[in-house]
């Protein structure tokens, strides 16, 4: 009901003005650019733990220093230091996908980064609807290459408003892969109009109500195209039995499996 409402509330914005949901600015000004410093806290690897907004923090699972290959799970909507560790959390999200690639890796040292760097927006709200998170927190998901070892590979593994963060960031270069899941729009008509090197993947979900989100944008509202359009261009990611705008990370689910084979350069685009 909540994307229904943001859906039609965005198509009629020329019409009619504003809706209550969307007026007044953004309730958390810019926040200035995230300082990254490794350090221990309680057991934790972090790279960052800035209080500023609703808290921003980057933890690192695995052995990074000596990581080939890492992941850079860059979460959506609603997520907040106080909820960095609650299911289906960044932390959580990030363990789920640790764990498939210990499962897959072999003798390939890899690295997971749960990476809240940015201020999220509360919700479907006029934030998520609008581009001025995305564009502060590409800035700082952009600087975090300078603090992983330069001859690893990294994925950027992106979900829901995350993915609009991490086509924001594209155009940086610093990433090797993009995955785009649940994505609310790309901010570009085509992969080519990322100006990125990098393989970009898409997913969605049955059942998933992102898919009710025009591809278009007005008014300085919505992200634009679809990345799993074919006229995208992207690389198709098999679901498997992945379900919801919620299900992407379910341990032993098809999806997470397919998320490591892109990870670790071996997974092949989905037919379906």
């Amino acid at each position: 009901m909540i994307i229904r409402r943001l859906v039609a509330s965005t198509l009629l914005l020329p019409a009619v003005g504003l809706p209550a949901w969307a007026a007044g600015p953004d309730p958390h000004p810019p926040l200035p650019p995230l300082t990254y410093s490794a350090q221990v806290v309680d057991g934790r690897h972090l790279l960052a733990d800035d209080p500023a907004g609703d808290g921003r923090r980057v933890q690192v699972l695995g052995e990074l220093e000596t990581a080939r290959r890492v992941a850079v799970v860059v979460p959506g909507a609603g997520h907040d230091a106080d909820a960095f560790d609650e299911p289906l959390g960044p932390l959580d999200q990030a363990r789920t996908l640790f764990d498939e690639l210990q499962a897959q890796a072999d003798d390939v040292p890899f690295a997971v980064v749960a990476w809240l760097g940015y201020d999220t927006p509360e919700g479907v709200d006029r934030t998520s609807a609008r581009g001025e998170r995305a564009d502060v927190g590409a800035r700082d998901l952009a600087a975090l290459r300078a603090h992983l070892p330069a001859d690893a590979e990294v994925t950027w593994v992106c979900h829901s408003y995350g993915a609009v963060v991490c086509t924001e960031a594209a155009a940086s270069g610093t990433a090797d892969r993009i995955v785009l899941l649940a994505s609310p729009g790309a901010g570009a008509a085509t992969v080519g109009g990322l100006g990125t090197t990098a393989e970009v993947w898409a997913a969605r979900t049955p059942g998933d109500v992102i898919a009710l989100v025009p591809g278009i944008t007005v008014a300085g509202f919505g992200h634009g195209t679809d990345p799993t359009e074919e006229s995208f261009g992207a690389r198709r990611l098999h679901v498997g039995d992945a379900r919801g705008h919620s299900g992407y990370y379910v341990p032993g689910n098809g999806l997470v499996a397919g998320l490591a084979r892109v990870a670790l350069g071996t997974a092949e685009v989905s037919r379906g």
